[in-house]
C-alpha cells in the first residue's frame, strides 16, 4: 500500500478517486482543506476552485483531476424552507458564489441544515446532507449544477488537486497515478463504490449511481475554460498557475 500524506475532500464525490488508490489520505471539509495546505500537514490535496484562487501565491493546480458536474448535480441544491429569507451551509464556497452570482441573492451562513429549514424560506445545503435530504424526499427550488448550466453553459468546477510551492515531483507523479489508478478501476465497475457509499451515507443505491453519473473527474480544456469563466464570475482574480502545458 502506498502510504502518501494528501488531503482529500470528506464528502462522497471524492470515492471513486481513492477508493482504490492504496493511498492514506487526511479527510476534511472544503474550509479545512486549504488549511492543511497552508499549515504544512502536506503538500498536495483537493482544494475548493475558489481556495485555491486566493492562494494562488502559495499553490500550483495539477490540471489533470478536478471534480466537477456539467449539469445537475443533486449534491448542491436549494432546498425549500418553512421560513423567510435565504441561507448556505457554512462549508460551501462555489456553490454559494454560483447561487449569490447568478441569483443576486444574499445567504446567511448556517451550520445546521435542519433547523436552518425551519428558519428560512431556502438553504443551499451541499454535500452528502444535500445527497441525504435528496433521498428523504425535501423539496427543493433547484440545482446549482442545473442552474449554471443553463445560464453559463461550462462546467461548474467545486475542487481542484493542488500542490504546494515546495511539493516532490516524485511524489506528486505516485498519487496521481494512484488516483487514476482508482478511478479507472472505479469507471470499469462501479458498483462496490456505489454499495460503500450508499451504506455510509444511509441511501439508496441508485440515487448513488444517478450522483456518480453526474460528478465528473478528467480535466480537459473545457474544464479549463470553465475554470476560467467560473473565477471571471466570482469576480475572483485569476492568477492560477497550472502544471504542465495548461495555461
Amino acid at each position: 500500500m502506498v502510504m502518501m500524506s494528501i488531503v482529500r475532500l470528506k464528502y462522497a464525490h471524492s470515492n471513486p478517486l481513492f477508493y482504490y488508490s492504496g493511498l492514506n489520505p487526511i479527510w476534511a471539509s472544503n474550509n479545512e482543506s486549504i488549511r492543511l495546505l497552508l499549515e504544512g500537514r502536506t503538500s498536495i490535496g483537493f482544494v475548493p476552485l475558489t481556495h485555491a484562487a486566493h492562494n494562488c501565491d502559495v499553490l500550483y493546480v495539477v490540471p489533470k483531476i478536478a471534480i466537477y458536474s456539467d449539469g445537475a448535480v443533486i449534491s448542491a441544491r436549494l432546498f425549500r424552507g418553512l421560513g423567510s429569507g435565504y441561507a448556505a451551509v457554512s462549508d460551501t464556497s462555489v456553490n454559494a458564489m454560483a447561487v449569490r452570482r447568478l441569483l443576486g441573492i444574499d445567504l446567511k451562513v448556517i451550520d445546521d441544515p435542519y433547523r436552518a429549514l425551519r428558519d428560512f424560506g431556502a438553504v443551499l445545503v451541499i454535500g452528502d446532507d444535500a445527497l441525504r435530504m435528496v433521498d428523504a424526499g425535501y423539496p427543493y427550488i433547484l440545482d446549482v449544477g442545473e442552474l449554471w448550466r443553463e445560464r453559463v453553459g461550462l462546467p461548474l468546477v467545486y475542487a481542484v488537486m493542488a500542490v504546494t510551492r515546495n511539493y516532490d515531483e516524485k511524489e506528486l507523479n505516485m498519487v496521481v497515478n494512484a488516483i487514476e489508478r482508482s478511478l479507472k478501476l472505479f469507471e470499469e465497475d462501479p458498483e462496490p463504490v456505489i454499495q460503500y457509499t450508499a451504506g455510509k451515507l444511509g441511501v439508496s443505491r441508485e440515487l448513488i449511481r444517478q450522483y456518480f453519473s453526474a460528478i465528473r473527474y478528467r480535466v480537459d480544456d473545457r474544464v479549463i475554460s470553465g475554470i476560467n469563466e467560473e473565477l471571471r464570475i466570482f469576480g475572483i482574480n485569476n492568477c492560477l498557475r497550472f502544471l504542465g502545458n495548461k495555461t
